[in-house]
């Protein structure tokens, strides 16, 4: 009777796969994961397609439950529920699809809707961490998540667009430059085109990566991409500066002007390369010719204001770098006279630019910002109380 009862006690007991389904739809995740574990290993179960679209269930409800008391039953449940639905597709007839009943025990859910869930889970918990929290490392664990699910479980996925370009930010936030190109690259790769994708990846490349050339390349992608756009020019003028082809730029845009003189663009591009090089007069040329064929281009308005900034500034420098000896003493009315009758020359061209439509809100605090000086120059304290207003609209303090 002995030899009996301990062959009993020994016996395998014989799974119930339908049982772990039920656990896992009550929140039982322990007896859940308990039974779908021996299932995976019992001879008349393991090759069960179900009991692996199980166990994805299972361990992918590990990986997000809120209960303390399931959150370390098992080490990456989701890279195992990942393995798991895979090794179910495998198993799985020809025209299967794994599924199971809703809330309502009637409507069923197939494994593709239950994966997408999962992915927009990550997916909306990573953007929080990354936008609300500030909390990079921790917003890439759960973008990672997404990647993997649509990446290793999925033919099709709406937000794989955006996971990589929210993965592509937080990376550059957190300073991971090389995991920031990848996934800048899979966004674009995916048909991404925000400028902002664009902005970032250059500045990776002509920051860290001190790699002007494909800098370059990625600002003329984005040019072209968003034609209207006017930061794109003007960093490649800046990065062809920078390479030492600026007579590759300057002869191109003379020709191009040549061919399509009515070209607003071109006029500008030509005048900032021309202001870069210190040829303030020519660069006006470019701004004003600019401006005949496009009254509405804020930038060469702006541009153009600024050239006339050039000598307010090299006059306050001047009367800064005044000692106070008698003799540097008497030099100064005469300088400050000389800057107001320079900013009284300024600002009707910054008044002009104000009147435009500004294209953003850093280019708005900057243009306030200088009309603000000039108006102080010349002691108008009516359009500097204006201005001032403007600026704590914007958020600038004093």
């Amino acid at each position: 009777m002995l030899m009996a009862v301990t062959a009993f006690a020994q016996k395998t007991p014989k799974p119930n796969i339908n049982k772990a389904l039920d656990a896992f739809k009550k929140g039982k995740l322990d007896e859940a994961k308990t039974i779908i574990d021996m299932a995976t290993t019992y001879e008349k179960t393991m090759n069960n397609g179900d009991t692996w679209y199980y166990r994805g269930l299972i361990y992918a409800a590990l990986d997000t439950t809120s209960n303390a008391a399931y959150q370390g039953l098992a080490t990456e449940p989701l890279k195992t529920a990942m393995e798991s639905f895979e090794k179910a597709d495998q198993l799985a007839k020809a025209g299967k699809e794994y599924s199971i009943t809703g809330p309502d025990g009637f409507i069923p859910i197939l494994k593709p809707q239950q994966l997408e869930g999962l992915a927009n889970y990550y997916l909306d918990r990573g953007i929080k961490k990354f936008q609300d929290e500030e909390d990079y490392e921790a917003s890439l664990k759960d973008l990672d998540k997404t990647t993997l699910i649509f990446e290793k479980g999925m033919k099709t996925y709406g937000n794989d667009t955006l996971t990589y370009f929210v993965q592509g930010l937080a990376n550059n936030a957190a300073e991971h430059h090389d995991a920031a190109i990848e996934a800048f690259n899979k966004y674009f790769e995916k048909g991404g085109k925000s400028k902002d994708a664009y902005i970032s990846l250059y500045q990776i490349y002509s920051g860290p990566k001190e790699d002007k050339q494909k800098a370059l390349e990625i600002i003329q992608k984005g040019k072209a991409q968003h034609p209207g756009n006017p930061d794109f020019p003007q960093q490649e003028i800046s990065l062809l500066i920078e390479l030492n082809k600026i007579d590759e730029a300057k002869g191109n845009l003379e020709r191009a002007i040549e061919k399509e003189p009515e070209n607003a663009i071109a006029h500008f591009q030509l005048g900032y390369v021309n202001d870069q090089l210190g040829n303030l007069e020519e660069a006006r040329k470019n701004y004003q010719n600019s401006l005949k064929y496009d009254p509405s281009h804020f930038l060469s308005q702006y541009l153009l204001a600024n050239t006339y900034l050039v000598p307010v500034d090299k006059t306050t420098k001047e009367i800064n770098a005044l000692g106070i000896s008698q003799a540097d003493q008497k030099k100064k009315p005469a300088l400050i006279q000389r800057r107001v009758k320079e900013s009284e020359v300024a600002i009707p061209h910054l008044t002009k630019a104000e009147k435009m439509e500004i294209p953003n809100k850093d280019w708005e605090i900057e243009l306030y910002s200088k009309l603000s000086l000039l108006y102080y120059y010349v002691a108008d304290d009516k359009n500097s109380e204006r201005v001032g207003k403007k600026l704590k609209e914007l958020g600038v303090e004093d």
